[in-house]
């Protein structure tokens, strides 16, 4: 799958596609053309895709763990709302995460129910619908189209079907997550600690260092401070530190207070370390880490954007554990063994 679409919505993890068709063979077909890596479920009944859609709510149970808000006075707008960004990492250890459907890929001509009536009747207005038409239908799903009803429509005899289906599903999976958690990610967004997510020389950094490192979840966090959870597909976790340059001139300040080495002080200037402790502890516990071996407490940092630049310091997944406390990787199932494991029900025909 093609991963390089902007940071906008902090977190991102792979999610289901939901094909329905009441055609096996033109379902067998569809599915072997699509990425070997995605999580996808098959479905000839309408109906039962339908109730299977609208019973996964998985999206709502961790806006209630990460989202609160508080009246502050008698108006709508007297209301604060607080964001436990780190509790957003902690779906790692939701083994259903993957099972999200996000994506609805339906055939318009079907006996009980065609594609639109489907969709008309999906519960969850957050999950993403491509319409798969015949040459009869185009003027229907245009004008489904046109009045939000689907997303995209593809026609089944398009001859760059794969090519239009794989980039429409993970065009769409994005925006999956941009729409259904925005009342997570707005106010985080429009917090200036988290600007490098707006940042399009961060993002290009992000997609790249994503891409390399084969990198298919990530979870914005602030523990020790700004920066990411990511983890690949055998669910082993890094994390990438992201120091803003005011956050590293005042650390500078601070280590020169209670008498850094003249090495270390002359790395951070340079911008090639970053702490791996939280840089707004106190004068007497940074004196206490710095008299023991500083090397241990700091990693290589890269410098990111020329103008307002952030240190970035990726921190692989034998040292991560250091990094985050209260992770449990024996908590975590991982995308290729949620993968092997339920390869042989997504291909089941329901």
């Amino acid at each position: 799958m093609d991963f390089t679409f902007p940071v906008c919505h902090l977190f991102y993890y792979p999610t289901q596609v939901v094909l329905v068709d009441d055609d096996p063979d033109f379902l067998d077909a569809v599915s072997l053309i699509l990425p070997r890596d995605l999580n996808y479920r098959l479905f000839q009944s309408a109906r039962q895709a339908l109730t299977y859609i609208n019973d996964a709510q998985q999206h709502a149970e961790l806006i209630r763990r990460v989202y609160s808000s508080y009246k502050t006075g008698p108006f709508d707008s007297d209301t604060l709302t607080h964001i436990e960004i780190n509790e957003l990492y902690k779906e790692i250890y939701n083994a259903q995460r993957f099972s999200t459907p996000s994506v609805v890929v339906i055939d318009y001509s079907m006996p009980s129910m065609n594609g639109l009536e489907l969709c008309a009747s999906l519960t969850n207005p957050y999950v993403k619908r491509i319409l798969l038409t015949g040459q009869a239908d185009t003027e229907l799903a245009v004008q489904a189209f046109n009045a939000g009803l689907i997303d995209q429509f593809i026609s089944k005899k398009d001859q760059d079907l794969e090519a239009k289906l794989k980039r429409s599903i993970a065009t769409l999976q994005q925006q999956y997550f941009s729409k259904s958690f925005k009342l997570i990610t707005d106010p985080v967004i429009a917090n200036s600690q988290s600007r490098f997510v707006n940042n399009a020389d961060f993002i290009a950094y992000f997609n790249s260092l994503r891409d390399r490192n084969k990198f298919i979840e990530y979870y914005l966090i602030d523990e020790p401070y700004s920066g990411f959870a990511l983890l690949n597909a055998k669910g082993e976790l890094s994390i990438l530190l992201i120091l803003t340059e005011t956050g590293l001139e005042e650390h500078i300040r601070q280590c020169a207070t209670v008498g850094a080495p003249a090495q270390l002080l002359a790395a951070l200037r340079k911008g090639e370390l970053a702490p791996l402790f939280n840089v707004s502890d106190d004068n007497e516990h940074i004196k206490k880490l710095l008299t023991d071996d500083w090397r241990k407490y700091y990693a290589p940092a890269k410098k990111v954007c020329a103008q307002a630049p952030y240190y970035c310091a990726l921190i692989q997944h034998e040292d991560a554990s250091r990094v985050l406390r209260k992770y449990r990787p024996e908590a975590i199932q991982s995308y290729r063994s949620h993968i092997e494991t339920t390869a042989s029900d997504t291909k089941f025909l329901h």
